[in-house]
């Protein structure tokens, strides 16, 4: 599998793409019920990070929660849009997930980290990117993503407080589908006028010279990092720490 020319151009112009049929069906059910069932227990126990004045739930460290998130982190049909953007040694950043519940506002437009703290013009070329894995229909009504296509060209951040651009995108794209996206494109999570969660996967990467947010190299469980193929291994970080100290031969 790869990426078209014409795919390419999308992103370069836009900043951001859709990747049809993804997830099967019985996937799509899969994650949605686990991730409900991880959202509660967090709740329970006290870890939950809920955001959107109480509207909102990350779910985080996927890759220590679940053999089945494993998946996700070298998708054949998703990996040539990493490449393509962030280059071949692409690692990981976060492995997350995102509920947004009924009630919830539109949220505030941000960039990615590191982006946030960049003095602008931020790059001229990507240095992260960010796919949701949609579990449900994205909507207008039901919070599907806002987002502000073109403007990675810019090179400027939103300032602060900012809600709404004249030229924002209200996210329509079926669920089993990808949404792939400069870090750079100013987006936000739209308000969900429903009465049904809207759940989506956050896979979000960055250059192999950009810290991660979270340490998978340090954190990842031992059965994680047994499983991991030798590109899951790459993109998981591990082939792009700093080198230990010179050690005499034995």
């Amino acid at each position: 599998m790869g990426i078209t020319e014409a795919q390419k151009r999308e992103l370069d112009e836009q900043g951001c793409i859709v990747i049809p049929d993804v997830l099967s069906s019985a996937e799509i059910e899969m994650y949605r019920a686990d991730l409900l069932r991880l959202a509660a227990a967090e709740r329970q126990d006290g870890s939950a990070l809920r955001h959107t004045n109480g509207y909102g739930q990350h779910v985080r460290w996927l890759a220590n929660k679940g053999e089945i998130y494993e998946r996700i982190v070298a998708r054949p049909k998703v990996m040539p849009f990493f490449e393509y953007l962030l280059g071949e040694d692409y690692t990981l950043s976060t492995l997350t997930s995102n509920i947004i519940e009924p009630g919830a506002p539109d949220g505030g437009y941000h960039v990615d980290s590191v982006l946030g703290t960049m003095p602008e013009p931020l790059p001229s070329f990507p240095v992260v990117a960010n796919s949701l894995w949609l579990l449900d229909d994205f909507t207008p009504e039901n919070g599907g993503t806002r987002y502000v296509p073109g403007i990675h060209r810019q090179g400027v951040k939103p300032p602060p407080g900012t809600t709404h651009h004249p030229n924002e995108v209200r996210l329509s794209a079926p669920k089993g589908s990808v949404f792939l996206f400069n870090g750079a494109v100013w987006h936000s999570a739209g308000a969900n006028k429903t009465d049904r969660a809207r759940i989506a996967l956050i896979c979000f990467c960055c250059r192999s010279f950009i810290k991660p947010m979270f340490d998978f190299v340090q954190y990842l469980k031992p059965e994680v990092v047994a499983r991991a193929t030798p590109v899951m291994h790459r993109i998981y970080g591990f082939d792009s720490q700093p080198k230990p100290p010179d050690l005499p031969a034995v």
